[in-house]
């Protein structure tokens, strides 16, 4: 089976010497990143000035907030976008550092040189160095190896992973709810897909927040009646249980780090990302008790992995990778990190 890897067509194109296929993925993943960025934080911006800027007299309506009483909805919503905003921030700028970090540590390391400053090993033929740098080493196969290189890493990615397949199937559950199509949940897919979760999480609940029926502003009831199609097509069901998908993300979890060597682990890897995608195909089933299933499920293999990689692996080494580990771990590190932030801040402020 190695042998097809190693002598299968393509893969003479996503490996060092010739990389070009994995070299263009990469970097596009982090144009694609930026441009998503970019398009859906303008977007929610626009909306937010529509919603709060633009219609200071409309009536106040109310949600239940904490479980303390009633709050009025418009300065409640306005102050919840404030902080995911803020959050967002964070994780955009933690994302930006730790991938920035990481590309100038692989360009240093294939440079060889003497020195550890970028800048000076770029002062002489800079463009053909990057070009160099880009097809003789393997980015993205570089960048998920490190992130099961050892015990405290593999933690950590388990942990980031899973919780980037929950926060998929909150926005898919919450797509919906709201009945969001296909073109609105895009970019936030893609987004989660490119990026660590953190980031499209914190973006989408302002996305509630900004669709939720008692800030809207820009559509009458009776006017929306009417944009319904006269005979809309019935929905899916979703078919399936939750269970086969979380038993299969966690076993190529759980595998990842005695296959990081093989031949074939890029496609491991991109086996895990389908797999996080699953949520958005509504084929799906996401009640609670499916979703508590999954949970009970994926916390069994967390505890599973803590014992395989017991031995020299320790609480505070774990907490430590986040400092002292390579960029690619910090990066997912940190977000599982920030993403649990979010969801503190969302079971806080409810309101979604």
């Amino acid at each position: 089976m190695s042998s097809f890897f190693e002598r299968n067509p393509l893969t003479q194109y996503t490996t060092p010497p010739n990389n070009y296929i994995g070299s263009s993925i990469f970097l596009s993943y982090i144009v694609v990143a930026l441009y998503l960025t970019s398009t859906v934080g303008y977007s929610l911006y626009a909306r937010y000035i529509a919603v709060f800027h633009s219609h200071p007299s409309s009536p106040p309506s109310k949600f239940k907030q904490n479980g303390k009483g009633k709050v009025e909805t418009r300065s409640a919503r306005k102050r919840h976008v404030k902080i995911y905003t803020f959050l967002a921030l964070i994780s955009f700028v933690s994302i930006s550092w730790h991938m920035l970090g990481f590309l100038i540590s692989s360009f240093l390391d294939w440079s060889n040189s003497g020195t550890r400053n970028v800048f000076a090993v770029l002062a002489n033929n800079a463009v053909s160095k990057l070009k160099r740098w880009m097809l003789e080493t393997s980015l993205f196969n570089d960048f998920a190896t490190q992130l099961v290189a050892d015990g405290e890493s593999a933690v950590w990615t388990q942990l980031a992973i899973l919780a980037t397949w929950f926060w998929n199937l909150f926005l898919a559950s919450k797509g919906r709810q709201y009945n969001f199509t296909a073109k609105t949940m895009l970019p936030f897919i893609i987004l989660g897909q490119n990026l660590p979760i953190s980031l499209a999480a914190a973006l989408f609940i302002i996305k509630l927040h900004l669709s939720s029926p008692d800030v809207r502003t820009d559509v009458a009831p009776n006017k929306a009646a009417e944009k319904q199609p006269k005979h809309p097509r019935p929905k899916q069901a979703p078919i399936a249980s939750l269970t086969l998908p979380t038993l299969l993300l966690n076993a190529t979890l759980l595998a990842q780090p005695s296959l990081r060597n093989h031949p074939g682990f890029s496609y491991l890897v991109l086996a895990e990302r389908l797999l996080l995608v699953l949520p958005h195909t509504g084929l799906l089933k996401m009640t609670s008790p499916d979703i508590q299933r999954s949970a009970a499920i994926s916390g069994g293999f967390v505890v599973a992995n803590w014992g395989m990689l017991r031995h020299g692996l320790s609480v505070s080494g774990v907490l430590s990778a986040l400092v002292w580990k390579g960029q690619a771990v910090k990066t997912m590190g940190w977000d599982a990190v920030l993403g649990g932030i979010v969801y503190g801040a969302l079971a806080w402020g409810g309101g979604v």
